[in-house]
C-alpha cells in the first residue's frame, strides 16, 4: 500500500465518502462482490455462477473496488446479468492468457479462447468496469470476447494489445457508450453489429515500432451494418506508430470467394488525430475483394474541430452523404432494442478521470515514464509520487490537462543509485470527479542476477568429459563481477568451450555500465573418480541475491557408447528415410503432416515440394501456397500445437534404442518474420501427458543455442531466411546428455512446430538432411510367452512364463495406480534356462479399486524391456475396467471370471455392433485389437451367463 502521511487524511476522507455512497447504492443490488470479504462473494465468477438461469429482467451484481485476477464467463443460459462497478478505475477484471500459451492439462489457448472476460448470455450489461489483458503488445490476447445479443457497456475501459475487444456473433447487437478502448493490432474485431458512441479509441505506440490497424471487422453476408463509430475520438499516442481505421478480416487470399466477409465499418462525426494515416484504410492482402467492403466516413474531424483532409483516402472507401449517414440510427441498427433503457441513465454522458498505460522504462542513465488520460478532459491534475521504500511517498512532478485533446504525458529522471529501488504512482483528480490512484511502478537498481535454463543429468565415462549442456546468466545494476563457481567434478565455460574452469578457478563476468549481457554458460562433468556427482553452480555478486543452478550426474568406469546414425531423411526426392543409413535395429518410417502441406511448386520462384537445393518445402494451406496468417487458417507468427510435422523412430523386435540427438538443416524461404522452430517428443505417441521439450543444443559451427531460443515450445529457435538453399544446421538433444531409452518394439514420436509472421504466400518452411542419432543394442535374449495378474481373496497374483532365458539377471514386478507412473513391488531372480519357465509373485497389499501391473525383464548387461500392462480391479464383481482409455491400437479389459458362452461386444454409440469376441472359461482379462476402429466413442458390453455389464471407451 502507498503511504504518504500528508496525503493520507485526504485520501481516507475521499475513500470514506465514496464507500458510504457505494454502500447505500449496493444495498439495492441482488448480490455484491468484494475482495475484502464484505460482500456476498469474493470473485466475480462466483457471483455469476450463483445467478439464476433464464432471467427476463436484470440481475444486478455490484462489484466493489479491487483488482480481480480471474477469467470470467457469463454462460448462454444466464441472460440479463448486469455488472455495476464501484468505479471504472478501481474495479479491474484482469488476466494474462494469450494465443499459444499452454493450457494446464494440455493444449494451448487460441485467439478467441484467450479472453479475460467472456459474454455468452444475451442482454448482458456493464458499467464502470475495466476489462484488461496484461499480456502486452503481442501475441493475440483478448480483454473481452462478446458473443451475445443486446449487450451494453457504459463508462468501461478495455485495455490490451493485439485483439483487445472481440465484438462478434454474426450481426448480434452490441453497444458501447463513453468507453475507452486501447490496443496495438486489430484491437476491435469481429462480426457483430456494434455501435461505439462517444468512445475514446487509443491506438498505442507499439513497443516494437511500426504501423498497424484499429479495426478488423469480418461482417458476414447477411449483415447490414457492421461496426459504427459515432462522435468518437481517435487520440494520437505521442509516438511514431500510425494506424489505418481498419482492414478486412477474412477477406484475403486464403479465403475462398464464397466465404469472404462483407466487411462494414463507418466513422460518423469522429475526431481523428495524426495517428490516423492519410490513406485511412487497408486491404488484408493481394487477395482482398474490395467490392465486398463498405468502409465509410461522414464528416471526419481533426482535433481542432475542423473537417479533416481526406483527399488521400483509398479510392475504394466512401465519404458518406447526409442521407447515407442519416440511416445509422439506433432504430435501424438495433430494431426494437433500445440500449438507452438498459440503465436508468445509460445514454447520459459522464467522463471519469482515469489514467491508462502508466509505465516506466529504465535506461542507462534515466528512467522515462509515460501515461495517457483515458477520457480527455481539461483541468485534470496529475501528481507523480516517488518512494525509496514503497511506504513514504513524496510529490516529484505535477502535470495538467490543458484541453480535451492532449492526453499523452511523460516524465524523465535519473535512475536510482546502485542498490536501490524507486517506486512511483500517479494521483489524477479534478473537482467534482473521482480521484484515480494508479498501480505502483518500480524502477530498480538493486544488483540482480538472473539465470535461465536447468541442465539435465550428466553421464560421463571415466577419462573423457561428458557432453556439455548450457544455461544462461544475465545481470543488472551490478557494482561488481558475477562470480560463477561449479561444484567438485564439474567444469564451466563462458566462451563457448574455448576455456574450461573448475571449482578452484571460478568464472568472472565483468559488468559494463552495471549490466552483464545474456551470457551462455556451458557445463560438463569431468571427474577423475567414478561415482555420483551432485551439487550447485553458485552465482554471486556484491549486493545481489545469490543464485544457484543445480547439477546432477554420474561417472561410470566404462567409456560411453558412441552415438551412431539411427535414421536419416534426406528430403531431396521424397519423405522416405535412407535405407543405407538406417540402423539394423530400426523399423522404417515416414513423417506425416498435421494441418501442413507440401509446396505446390508454383509460387516463390517455383520452390518445389522436394529438391536437392532446398529439401522439403511446406506450409499451411491445402493449396500448398504456404500462407501462414491466422486469417487464412495458419498459425501466424506464434507456434500452435495443431500445426506440425510428426516423425517416429521405432525399435525393431530384437533391439532397444537410446536416442540422444537430432540433427537437421532448417530455414525459411524469403521470410524472417517470427520464423520459429520447436521440437517436442513423446514415448506414447502424444496419447498421454508425457510430451517433453527438446533440451537445446547448438547451431552453426558448434555455437550453443541460448536458453531463450533453444528449441523448446515456449523458447523456440529463431530460424533464418535462406533463398539460395537450406544450409542452416542445428543439433538438438533428447533428454540432455542422457538420451531417451526405447525398449524393443516401442516408438519415440517427435514433432517439429513452425510459425511465420509474414502475411504473404510462398513463405515456405524447409527441412533437409534430418538425422536421428543414438545407439541401437540387441534386445534381451528372452522370450516372454505370457504375463497376467488376477485378484483373489485380498491378494493380487502376477504370473508369467518365459523361454530362451540367456544372460537374464532378474524380473521386477511394477505396479501403478494410474497406468502411467509405475513403482517396483519386488524382484524375482531368473533361472537362466533355455526351456520353458513359470514364475509367480503375490501383492499382499493391493491398491483399492483399479491397479495396473507390468513386468520389467532385466539382463546382466543392464538392458531391459517391459511386458504388456495387466489391469486388476479389487472390486471385480459387477465391474469392467478398460486400459488404456482413450484406446490407441489395443484395448485390455478386466472383467469377472468368464463362464461358458461369455462374450465381449463393441457397439457404436448409435447401437451398431462392431465385433463380438467369445471368452475362454475362467479368463478375467481379455485384449482386443482396436486398430480398425475409427475415432469416436464406443460402448463395451460384457455378457456372461445372464450377467450383463456395460461401459464406454473412446478411440
Amino acid at each position: 500500500m502507498k503511504k504518504n502521511y500528508l496525503l493520507q487524511p485526504i485520501k481516507k476522507l475521499f475513500v470514506l465518502l465514496f464507500f458510504t455512497t457505494a454502500f447505500l447504492q449496493a444495498s439495492a443490488y441482488d448480490k455484491v462482490v468484494a475482495k475484502d470479504g464484505t460482500g456476498d462473494y469474493l470473485t466475480v465468477q462466483a457471483a455469476i455462477d450463483a445467478a439464476p438461469t433464464g432471467r427476463t429482467s436484470n440481475y444486478t451484481i455490484f462489484i466493489k473496488n479491487g483488482k480481480y485476477k480471474e477469467v470470467v464467463t457469463v454462460p448462454s443460459n444466464k441472460p440479463f446479468i448486469q455488472l455495476i462497478g464501484e468505479s471504472v478505475t478501481n474495479v479491474i477484471i484482469t488476466y494474462d492468457n494469450y494465443s499459444g500459451k499452454a493450457i494446464p492439462g494440455g493444449g494451448t489457448y487460441g485467439t478467441s479462447t484467450s479472453a479475460t472476460f467472456f459474454v455468452n448470455g444475451n442482454d448482458f450489461s456493464a458499467i464502470n468496469i475495466t476489462f484488461e489483458n496484461t499480456t502486452g503488445d503481442a501475441p493475440q490476447a483478448l480483454a473481452i470476447n462478446i458473443n451475445a445479443d443486446r449487450v451494453a457497456f457504459k463508462n468501461c475501459r478495455f485495455l490490451g494489445g493485439q485483439d483487445t475487444v472481440l465484438a462478434t456473433g454474426d450481426n448480434k447487437r452490441q453497444h458501447f457508450l463513453n468507453c475507452y478502448i486501447d490496443g496495438t493490432v486489430d484491437f476491435i474485431f469481429g462480426s457483430a453489429t456494434a455501435v461505439f458512441d462517444t468512445c475514446v479509441i487509443y491506438p498505442k505506440q507499439r513497443i516494437a515500432g511500426g504501423d498497424s490497424y484499429i479495426t478488423a471487422a469480418n461482417t458476414q453476408l447477411a449483415g447490414t451494418y457492421g461496426y459504427v463509430f459515432r462522435n468518437c475520438k481517435i487520440i494520437s499516442n505521442g509516438g511514431t506508430s500510425r494506424y489505418v481505421l481498419g482492414r478486412p478480416w477474412q477477406n484475403d487470399a486464403g479465403t475462398a470467394d464464397a466465404g469472404k466477409a462483407r466487411n462494414k465499418v463507418v466513422f460518423l462525426n469522429t475526431s481523428m488525430g495524426f495517428v490516423v494515416k492519410p490513406e485511412g484504410w487497408a486491404v488484408w492482402d493481394a487477395g482482398t475483394n474490395t467490392s465486398y467492403i463498405t468502409y465509410g466516413e461522414y464528416k471526419s474531424l481533426d482535433m481542432t474541430g475542423g473537417l479533416l483532409n481526406i483527399s488521400s483516402r483509398v479510392a475504394w472507401s466512401q465519404q458518406l452523404t447526409d442521407p447515407q449517414a442519416a440511416v445509422y440510427t439506433n432504430a435501424n441498427l438495433f430494431g426494437s432494442w433500445d440500449p438507452c433503457t438498459v440503465f436508468t441513465d445509460l445514454c447520459a454522458y459522464a467522463a471519469p478521470v482515469a489514467v491508462s498505460n502508466f509505465r516506466g522504462v529504465k535506461g542507462a542513465v534515466n528512467s522515462v515514464f509515460n501515461w495517457n488520460i483515458s477520457w480527455p478532459v481539461s483541468g485534470i491534475t496529475m501528481e507523480l509520487y516517488r518512494s525509496s521504500n514503497n511506504t513514504s511517498f513524496s510529490l516529484i512532478d505535477t502535470k495538467n490537462t490543458v484541453n480535451d485533446t492532449a492526453v499523452n504525458f511523460t516524465y524523465t529522471e535519473a535512475i536510482p543509485p546502485p542498490g536501490q529501488t524507486y517506486y512511483y504512482y500517479i494521483k489524477a483528480f479534478k473537482a467534482g470527479l473521482n480521484t484515480h490512484f494508479t498501480d505502483t511502478v518500480p524502477i530498480s537498481s538493486t544488483p540482480t542476477i538472473t539465470t535461465s535454463g536447468t541442465p539435465g543429468a550428466f553421464l560421463q565415462g571415466l577419462g573423457t568429459p561428458s557432453a556439455s549442456q548450457t544455461y544462461s546468466v544475465v545481470g543488472s545494476s551490478l557494482t561488481n563481477d558475477i562470480v560463477i563457481t561449479p561444484p567438485a567434478g564439474y567444469e564451466i565455460s563462458a566462451n563457448n568451450g574455448a576455456n574450461w574452469y573448475n571449482s578452484g578457478t571460478p568464472v568472472l563476468l565483468t559488468p559494463s555500465g552495471g549490466n552483464v549481457a545474456n551470457t551462455n554458460i556451458m557445463v560438463r562433468l569431468n571427474a577423475a573418480v567414478a561415482g555420483p556427482y551432485n551439487g550447485n553452480i553458485t552465482h554471486t555478486s556484491v549486493g545481489a541475491v545469490q543464485k544457484y543452478v543445480a547439477v546432477t550426474g554420474t561417472v561410470q568406469s566404462e567409456p560411453l557408447a558412441i552415438s551412431e546414425i539411427l535414421e536419416y531423411w534426406p528430403f531431396t526426392i521424397n519423405n522416405a528415410d535412407s535405407t543405407p543409413f538406417r540402423s539394423a535395429g530400426i523399423v522404417p518410417t515416414t513423417p506425416t503432416f498435421n494441418k501442413l502441406f507440401l509446396s505446390n511448386g508454383t509460387t516463390a520462384s517455383a520452390v518445389k515440394a522436394y529438391s536437392v537445393l532446398h529439401g522439403q518445402a511446406f506450409g499451411p494451406g491445402a493449396a500448398g501456397d504456404a500462407l501462414w496468417t491466422t486469417a487464412s487458417g495458419g498459425p501466424g507468427g506464434n507456434l500452435n500445437r495443431t500445426f506440425y510435422e510428426q516423425f517416429t523412430v521405432t525399435a525393431g523386435p530384437d533391439h532397444s534404442l537410446r536416442i540422444d540427438s537430432l540433427i537437421l538443416s532448417h530455414s525459411f524461404y524469403n521470410s524472417s518474420s517470427n520464423t520459429k522452430l520447436a521440437v517436442v517428443y513423446s514415448k506414447t505417441g502424444f496419447t498421454t501427458n508425457d510430451s517433453t521439450d527438446i533440451t537445446g543444443g547448438s547451431s552453426g559451427a558448434g555455437v550453443t543455442l541460448p536458453g531463450t531460443a533453444n528449441g523448446a515450445f515456449a523458447t523456440p529457435i529463431l530460424v533464418t531466411n535462406e533463398t539460395a538453399g537450406t544450409t542452416a544446421t542445428y543439433r538438438l538433444a533428447f533428454n540432455n546428455a542422457i538420451g531417451v531409452t526405447i525398449p524393443a518394439g516401442q516408438t519415440l514420436t517427435f514433432r517439429l512446430y513452425n510459425s511465420c509472421g509474414s502475411g504473404t504466400a510462398g513463405r515456405y518452411a524447409k527441412i533437409k538432411n534430418l538425422i536421428v542419432k543414438g545407439l541401437a543394442q540387441s534386445a534381451l535374449p528372452l522370450t516372454l510367452t505370457g504375463f497376467n495378474a488376477g485378484y483373489d481373496a485380498g491378494t493380487v497374483k502376477a504370473v508369467w512364463t518365459t523361454t530362451n532365458e540367456v544372460n537374464t539377471l532378474h524380473f521386477v514386478v511394477e505396479r501403478s495406480s494410474n497406468g502411467t507412473s509405475f513403482a517396483a513391488l519386488g524382484t524375482v531372480s531368473s533361472r537362466n534356462t533355455s526351456g520353458s519357465n513359470s514364475y509367480a509373485f503375490s501383492d499382499v497389499n493391493p491398491l483399492p479399486d483399479i491397479s495396473y501391473y507390468r513386468l520389467k525383464m532385466v539382463d546382466k548387461d543392464g538392458l531391459y524391456k517391459y511386458s504388456k500392462v495387466a489391469v486388476v480391479n479389487s472390486k471385480l464383481s459387477g465391474t469392467l475396467s478398460i486400459y488404456p482409455n482413450p484406446v490407441v491400437n489395443e484395448i485390455t479389459i478386466a472383467h469377472p471370471a468368464a463362464k461358458a458362452g461369455a462374450t465381449l461386444q463393441i457397439i457404436t454409440i448409435d447401437g451398431r455392433r462392431i465385433s463380438t469376441q467369445p471368452l475362454s472359461i475362467g479368463t478375467v482379462q481379455t485384449s482386443i485389437n482396436a486398430a480398425q476402429l475409427t475415432a469416436g466413442n464406443y460402448v463395451l458390453v460384457y455378457e456372461n451367463n445372464g450377467e450383463r455389464l456395460v461401459t464406454k471407451f473412446t478411440k
